[in-house]
């Protein structure tokens, strides 16, 4: 989950968050191929926030063929006491299939994440479809969906793996009617407009890892994680619904 309002820009910062939306075409990036600004927005920000304690500080972006790790530590983001990371997919994303191959960032207090995202900072309703770990149990996936800025609370997928172990294939396929999560290419969670209201707003596509306030410790557990841990990306695709173009899913091997 990722909030705008509040933004304190770094005075280091020459980045700028564009409002383009693009044309929100598939695409399919791998980082062993590069990493490119022409493709993804560092962020460079800290919230005023009650929810995150964390600012995104592009230090902690390492890029490292074949993959990227965001980092989470305890340097001060003032006014925040910990440092996380983030980059952002430029471009809006609507209905199709989302993929990402990445690890989790273990220890408690710990959220790595992939999601898409858009709120009022866009002049959007906030609508969000998360895929998460919480790095007090990695061995379940957290998911989510808020549309319209509600949410009817949260979904957990056990996994028979631990996600900050090893390297997997997420998905989740959002339809105007229905969203499905996958995992290493197995359907493993359906929700439809009869379950709750499904997003309908194009989107960000959005990588972060963050610590929360004590309100979240009794979800992702106290920021306890070894200083500092971090989650990995290799892949990550975007299949608009009526293509057939390439996926993370068309190379990645378990």
């Amino acid at each position: 989950m990722m909030l705008i309002a509040g933004v304190m820009r770094h005075a280091s910062s020459s980045a700028v968050l564009s409002s383009d939306r693009g044309p929100g075409q598939s695409f399919n990036l791998s980082f062993r191929d590069g990493f490119s600004e022409e493709d993804w927005y560092v962020s460079d920000f800290t919230l005023k926030s009650t929810f995150f304690r964390v600012g995104w500080v592009p230090a902690n972006v390492h890029y490292h063929p074949p993959s990227i790790s965001l980092e989470l530590n305890r340097k001060p983001a003032a006014p925040q006491p910990f440092s996380g990371a983030e980059v952002q997919k430029l471009g809006f994303y609507g209905f199709g299939r989302y993929e990402v191959v990445m690890q989790a960032a273990p220890g408690s207090g710990a959220v790595s994440s992939f999601f898409t995202h858009t709120d009022s900072y866009f002049g959007d309703p906030h609508d969000e479809i998360d895929i998460e770990f919480l790095g007090n149990n990695t061995r379940r996936l957290h998911a989510n969906v808020f549309a319209k800025g509600k949410s009817r609370g949260s979904i957990y997928i056990d996994l028979p793996f631990d996600a900050a172990e090893e390297i997997h294939l997420y998905a989740f396929d959002w339809q105007k009617d229905a969203i499905k999560w996958y995992v290493n290419g197995q359907l493993v969670k359906t929700v439809t407009s009869r379950d709750r209201a499904i997003p309908q707003t194009p989107g960000r596509i959005i990588m972060n890892v963050w610590t929360g306030t004590p309100q979240q410790y009794s979800w992702h557990g106290e920021p306890t994680f070894a200083d500092p841990t971090q989650a990995s990306y290799y892949c990550v695709s975007f299949r608009k619904t009526g293509d057939t173009s390439p996926q993370c899913s068309d190379t990645f091997a378990n």
